[in-house]
């Protein structure tokens, strides 16, 4: 490679900041922090995660209470709450837009809840378990992403 093969290398680093994945080292050991995210979210601590306290957990991201967030919307939230996790928070609303309207409505919701439930018993319900489980294996996809999510909008760094 000649020097200006080097100098484009080097820039094209420098603009994605040098990573090779997205930082998951806030996250980790992914089973613990899943297994908290669930005592957490589940806001009567009775084992289950409901459809009803998945929606008190996302209704905090609502910030203009027009009963659905956007990408913005969460991914600043999320931001203010640790700078560190913001590419992180573009996987994660993406996981969460289950049907793919760059909104995260009820319906969304819904549909997370089910899928959450279909890596178990599919019974309607999600236990810790199942929800820890699902979280593992998605903070481990995650992981192996670039850091640069590829909407237009998101430059890498918090707005």
């Amino acid at each position: 490679m000649g020097p200006s093969g080097a100098l484009i290398v080097f820039v094209v680093c420098a603009l994605c900041g040098g990573a090779s994945a997205v930082d998951m080292s806030k996250v980790q050991p992914y089973n613990l922090t899943a297994a908290v995210m669930f005592l957490q979210e589940d806001l009567n601590q009775d084992g289950i995660m409901t459809i009803a306290e998945i929606d008190s957990v996302f209704d905090k991201y609502d910030t203009n209470g027009d009963g659905r967030e956007s990408r913005h919307e969460y991914t600043t939230m999320i931001c203010t709450a640790d700078p560190d996790l913001f590419q992180l928070s573009h996987y994660l609303f993406d996981d969460y837009d289950v049907n793919g309207d760059h909104h995260l409505e009820q319906s969304d919701f819904e549909a997370w809840h089910a899928k959450i439930d279909a890596t178990g018993d599919s019974n309607g319900s999600v236990n810790q378990d199942e929800f820890v489980n699902y979280w593992v294996k998605l903070f481990e996809t995650i992981a192996g992403q670039a850091p640069v999510h590829g909407h237009a909008h998101e430059h890498g760094h918090c707005p």
